[in-house]
């Protein structure tokens, strides 16, 4: 029983600093590897008393907030609270997956060390997805174009590859399906992709409102072969939130 709860404290160790290592990541806390190894060493311990007659929810929870406050510190009531979500998140996650394989080899040893091998690389792959979800978000504005005898209301995303301008004035682009068009003046802005050249049609709205923020040196140009992310109707030229426009 003794070799049996060595492995069980260490194998929660291990666990536990995954998680924190996994919190730390995705919401960006600055941490010492001195401050994972404590917290993790305290839930490890907390672990432990999982065997005693002492309630097992109230050990969960006040091994988390212990865990959250030596990993992260205390800044203040709503950094400490998002901090515990993300680590009883992540410890879901991976007792769900512990759960769902079911993992039973013969030598203790080596169970622990499969679950800990697939857990990592389970945490790694959340890691990657949450921050491609949030940098994909943080660049999502609500749009507003005022063209000439109409407005419309659309979902703008900021693309770093859109840098076109047109060759007159030197304005932004920024581009919206072909089905906003119904202007009789407009202007043609010669366009270069990698496997072809085309003409962009444009027309200069009477202002475009991005999060608030009112902009007017700015054209919308309408094309039919856009390839645009969820949910989202306009393209948003890469220089336009850096105040580098007229507004």
């Amino acid at each position: 029983m003794k070799i049996y709860l060595d492995l069980f404290f260490i194998f929660n160790i291990i666990m536990d600093a995954t998680i924190l290592m996994g919190v730390s990541a995705i919401l960006n806390r600055r941490t010492s590897t001195f401050r994972i190894i404590i917290s993790s060493f305290l839930g490890g311990l907390s672990s432990l008393l999982l065997f005693t007659s002492i309630n097992i929810i109230l050990i969960e929870v006040i091994g988390i907030i212990l865990m959250s406050l030596v990993c992260f510190k205390y800044k203040n009531i709503k950094y400490t609270i998002k901090n515990i979500i993300y680590i009883y998140l992540l410890s879901i996650i991976l007792g769900g997956l512990i759960y769902l394989f079911n993992i039973k080899i013969s030598n203790q040893f080596y169970t622990y060390l499969v679950i800990i091998i697939i857990s990592v690389e389970v945490i790694i792959l959340y890691i990657k997805e949450i921050k491609k979800i949030k940098y994909t978000y943080h660049n999502y504005y609500d749009v507003c174009i005022c063209f000439a005898s109409r407005r419309v209301s659309l979902v703008g995303f900021l693309d770093t590859g859109n840098n076109l301008y047109d060759p007159y004035q030197k304005r932004p682009i920024i581009i919206v399906p072909m089905k906003y068009f119904d202007s009789e003046k407009y202007l043609l802005v010669p366009y270069h992709t990698a496997s072809s050249s085309s003409l962009l049609k444009c027309v200069k709205p009477r202002s475009v409102t991005i999060d608030g923020r009112i902009i007017h040196n700015v054209l919308v140009g309408f094309s039919s072969n856009i390839h645009l992310p969820d949910g989202v109707e306009v393209i948003l030229h890469k220089d336009l939130m850096r105040g580098e426009r007229n507004v």
